[in-house]
């Protein structure tokens, strides 16, 4: 028996650029007829017509009927991708208190939302695949995948343990999984509703601070963007220790300004600490920026630090530490549910494209 020969790698790779491309532009648009994916994407159009044959055989998009536009000649096929068959499980663990979980659509629109809260001594792991099991059963259709975002820190056997429990559920156990980064998944979400091919580094403040530098196609599931900030020491002393051990390290003194943040007794006190944090933040920031010349800084995460006053703050020391003097933009994520929403983009690329 002859062998079949493998498809080279290059068209592998430019089928599922094609294949992303559409799925993108149709998630953006909602709905759109072929020209209207030709049109956005700059494919022709007969690549088009292949790759909306295949998602259309695969049960992704369905035709929808006839557009109702007055333009001359045939109504074209409107299409749209079917958000009762691709639906996805997406869990934010970058919260200390709170496990956040959804049932997604493709676009990422939460349909089912559930909270549990935590602490410290839970079992996180073991918290975490129930909370994927109750969202596996009121989904309204068997899930495309789980994606789970956590924060930056934890231990490979940790990842492991978190992965095992959750794919041992029943509900769950011939579903792919997909731990990520919280920052890799926010910054996925953030080049949703960022202007197209927008280059940014995302910070994603939390317990820790993690970046994620995003430059150029984020289809390809198999890139791993994220990293945590280099424990700088920016001077002085935070008043308490990080886990490097310094105490004048970049993630002590944002961790100490939070602390105080959540307990000045007034908003003026509140905006003056933000000021300094965005300050503090911005000095090794500079080099990263720099080194790359990304022309924008994204920052993200429901911490009370982040506000216009923080940003601004950050911009400035970044610009002063700067070797160049190109302008650099600093500013806060515009994407809601930024890890949820990340972690149906990542589950998306993975299985679909």
């Amino acid at each position: 028996m002859n062998a079949v020969p493998l498809l080279p790698t290059h068209a592998q790779s430019q089928r599922r650029r094609n294949r992303g491309a559409v799925l993108q532009a149709l998630l953006g648009e909602v709905t759109a007829s072929r020209a209207d994916l030709a049109r956005l994407t700059g494919l022709s159009r007969p690549t088009i017509s292949e790759v909306v044959g295949d998602l259309i055989t695969d049960g992704v998009i369905l035709e929808t009927g006839q557009s109702t536009g007055t333009r001359p000649g045939k109504p074209a096929v409107m299409l749209e991708v079917d958000g009762e068959s691709v639906q996805t499980i997406a869990v934010d663990l970058s919260e200390p208190d709170w496990i956040v979980g959804a049932v997604c659509g493709p676009d990422g629109r939460v349909l089912v939302r559930r909270e549990t809260a935590r602490s410290g001594g839970d079992d996180l792991p073991g918290a975490t695949s129930t909370l994927v099991a109750e969202l596996a059963r009121v989904a309204g259709t068997t899930p495309l995948g789980v994606g789970i975002g956590v924060p930056m820190g934890m231990t490979t056997g940790d990842l492991s343990a978190l992965e095992g429990a959750v794919r041992a559920q029943p509900s769950v156990v011939s579903l792919p999984v997909h731990v990520v980064a919280d920052a890799e998944l926010a910054a996925r979400a953030e080049a949703r509703v960022a202007p197209a091919d927008q280059e940014f580094l995302l910070v994603r403040l939390g317990d820790g601070i993690s970046t994620a530098i995003v430059t150029g196609y984020l289809g390809d599931s198999g890139a791993r963007t994220a990293r945590e900030l280099a424990h700088v020491d920016v001077g002085g002393d935070a008043g308490r220790a990080c886990r490097c051990g310094q105490r004048g390290c970049v993630h002590a003194w944002i961790a100490e300004f939070g602390a105080r943040i959540a307990g000045a007794s007034d908003e003026t006190s509140r905006a003056a600490l933000r000021v300094q944090a965005g300050t503090v933040l911005g000095k090794p920031l500079a080099a990263i920026v720099s080194a790359l010349d990304l022309p924008h800084v994204v920052l993200s995460g429901s911490s009370d630090l982040i506000d216009e006053g923080f940003c601004s703050a950050a911009e400035t020391a970044l610009a002063a530490a700067r070797l160049t003097h190109a302008h650099v933009e600093v500013r806060r994520s515009e994407a809601e549910d930024a890890v949820l929403r990340g972690a149906v983009a990542q589950v998306l690329a993975a299985e679909l494209i």
